[in-house]
């Protein structure tokens, strides 16, 4: 499989990404729910504020627009937002000055800078608390896919090359799509280390006309990635995943092979996608 964009070959001249978590596999909810956000309470020691620390993890990470915010990102809200209510976060300043200023929200690039300045003990913090939740990742039940996933995947592969483009950790993105049987569709896989979705798809651009490439995702950052690169977004409906994957191999994946889908068709669904986060169903 291939993971390195350098090393990416097109097989098709049309590309299909798509993002991972929440998207094709259902691993959104069990994720923040059982282990990002108790991992902050653990690490912070933050037991005392623990309901109100989980309710609002899960809220801007599964229920609002901000869904898919990257682990590093989102770890910079929540800490943001307890020390604007006077919770004493340590280590919270250098935190902020390290995705402030990165341009790699990686466990690797958090190494790099904790290199640079050893002593900054939130750095460090935040790489143990990056590292527990990989640890208790693995450690979680085996990811299921949603409905039609695989059978449009193996449906549109016959036409079009399939690209992950995903924020979330390599190794886990692999462990997943390989259990459900998935890789044997893929020209690639793209993680957390490869850079950011934006970077990806910049990259595999270059490879294709860019009416030619078409991103599938269930979070705004999909969207933004795709909309700077130009490129079509087609939305996985939170709590309608099935529905979405159905829909776009019986109807938006022939469009998109005719160079059929236009301005309107993406108003359009982006209007579904934001409505369906706000709590439209």
């Amino acid at each position: 499989m291939i993971t390195q964009l350098k090393d990416y070959q097109p097989k098709h001249p049309y590309l299909v990404c798509v993002d991972s978590d929440g998207c094709a596999i259902d691993t959104m909810n069990i994720k923040h729910i059982e282990v990002f956000g108790p991992m902050i309470v653990k690490e912070w020691g933050l037991e005392q504020n623990e309901s109100d620390i989980l309710s609002r993890w899960n809220a801007f990470n599964l229920y609002e627009i901000t869904r898919g915010i990257n682990r590093f990102k989102g770890l910079e809200k929540m800490l943001t937002e307890l020390t604007k209510a006077g919770i004493t976060i340590e280590g919270y300043e250098a935190i902020k000055q390290w995705t402030d200023t990165t341009n790699e929200f990686s466990n690797e690039s958090l190494i790099r800078e904790i290199d640079k300045y050893p002593q900054a003990i939130g750095l460090q913090k935040a790489l143990n608390w990056s590292n527990e939740v990989n640890t208790r990742i693995k450690a979680l039940p085996d990811a299921t896919i949603f409905g039609n996933v695989k059978e449009t995947l193996a449906y549109i592969s016959k036409f079009a090359d399939i690209a992950i483009v995903s924020s979330a950790n390599l190794a886990a993105v692999q462990h997943e799509w390989e259990i459900n049987g998935l890789t044997r569709y893929l020209t690639g896989m793209f993680a957390q280390d490869a850079g950011t979705k934006v970077h990806c798809l910049n990259t595999l651009n270059k490879h294709y006309e860019t009416k030619h490439i078409i991103m599938l995702g269930d979070a705004l950052g999909d969207y933004e990635a795709a909309h700077q690169n130009d490129i079509f977004f087609y939305p996985i409906l939170a709590n309608h995943e099935g529905e979405s994957w159905y829909a776009f191999q019986t109807t938006y994946f022939e469009r998109f092979m005719n160079n059929d889908l236009n301005n309107e068709d993406q108003t359009n669904l982006l209007d579904q996608f934001k409505s369906n986060l706000n709590g439209g169903q």
